[in-house]
């Protein structure tokens, strides 16, 4: 009996591995070529936004006005555009993060911040506190924020029924809408019984961080921390979560546990960053979605990449804000809020809309 001279076929999981190999790399090629762009945006995007201004100080002064403030170019910049800088990058990682962490934990691509509410929630009692209870106002804003932000979404996700069981985005984004609507109109009341305050808090409620100083960077710095690191301690979990409730069970996930923190941690994230930006609108819509055509849904990659997403977004919304009515400049909220709402109209077009 002879034996066939072909050669045999490889076994199922080599050639299995060999058909994965070439997808494995692409990926992780674009996520480091994605990442590095991030990098070189952020790079230029600092050095942009503290060359310019009422004093333009050239590129070649920048590394030594950033170290020491000796001369009057170094004071303008550590003092001023130095801390603005920070504060934008901060506040759009903690946008982002918690807008990628929302759409997780509510399986809804429309959830985000400022369509559930949680932006205007903080915002409606940080204002609260300023203009109508003053026995408030010396309770420290973020946690004030911190209340707002907790009582809107829970509010938010009742209101569109997420009792009865997975809620459809475009019922959970109308349900947010119209509670953001509520929350902001309420607002405007509280603002137009105190004629005080009304420049100073108009203007923060657009969002932006114009008049940034190192004690807003100090007082976000340890929330943002928190946030950042317990969302990149969640990317199994959420992965795990993405896969359906049912799947997540049976892989010994904890459901109701995993939503429970993730929720927390949106809330201290959005807290901490309208505490001291006001309400940055469209970030945590818009950069979980680009970030996602770019590398794809895996939060272990999604969550650090939204981080510096976020935080390139505000900050060139933030430069770019300069030049719409120089020499007067307008909040950074302006420019996202015009970027944003086109991005949600598509996006909420493209949703099934479900009963």
């Amino acid at each position: 009996m002879s034996l066939s001279t072909g050669t045999l076929p490889p076994p199922a999981d080599t050639a299995d591995a060999a058909h994965r190999r070439p997808r494995v790399t692409t990926n992780r090629q674009r996520v480091t070529w994605v990442t590095a762009a991030m990098l070189v945006l952020l790079a230029a995007g600092t050095a942009w936004s503290l060359s310019i201004g009422s004093q333009h100080i050239d590129l070649s002064n920048l590394p030594a006005a950033i170290f020491h403030a000796r001369t009057t170019d170094e004071l303008i910049v550590h003092s001023i555009r130095l801390p603005r800088v920070v504060l934008a990058l901060c506040v759009g990682a903690a946008l982002a993060v918690a807008g990628a962490l929302m759409q997780a934990v509510a399986a809804n691509p429309l959830a985000a911040p400022e369509i559930m509410g949680v932006n205007a929630g903080a915002v409606l009692v940080v204002v609260l506190a300023v203009t109508v209870v003053p026995s408030l106002s010396g309770a420290p804003t973020i946690l004030l924020a911190f209340g707002g932000a907790a009582a809107a979404g829970v509010s938010v996700m009742l209101l569109a029924g997420s009792g009865r069981g997975r809620v459809s985005p475009v019922r959970l984004a109308l349900a947010g809408v119209t509670a953001s609507s509520l929350l902001i109109s309420l607002t405007q009341v509280l603002i137009i019984f105190d004629e005080n305050s009304t420049d100073s808090v108009l203007f923060w409620l657009v969002g932006g961080v114009n008049y940034a100083g190192w004690t807003d960077v100090r007082n976000l710095a340890p929330w943002l921390v928190i946030g950042l690191a317990g969302a990149f301690a969640m990317a199994r979990p959420l992965n795990l979560l993405a896969l359906g409730d049912d799947m997540a069970r049976g892989l010994g996930q904890n459901v109701e546990r995993t939503r429970l923190f993730g929720s927390a941690l949106v809330v201290v994230l959005c807290g901490a960053a309208v505490s001291v930006a006001g309400p940055v609108a469209f970030i945590g819509l818009i950069i979980p979605h680009i970030v996602r055509r770019l590398v794809g849904s895996s939060y272990v990659v999604l969550l650090p990449l939204c981080a510096l997403g976020g935080g390139a977004l505000v900050l060139y919304a933030d430069t770019v804000s300069r030049y719409v009515k120089p020499p007067f400049e307008v909040p950074a909220g302006v420019v996202t809020a015009l970027i944003g709402a086109p991005i949600f109209v598509y996006l909420a077009r493209r949703q099934k809309v479900t009963s």
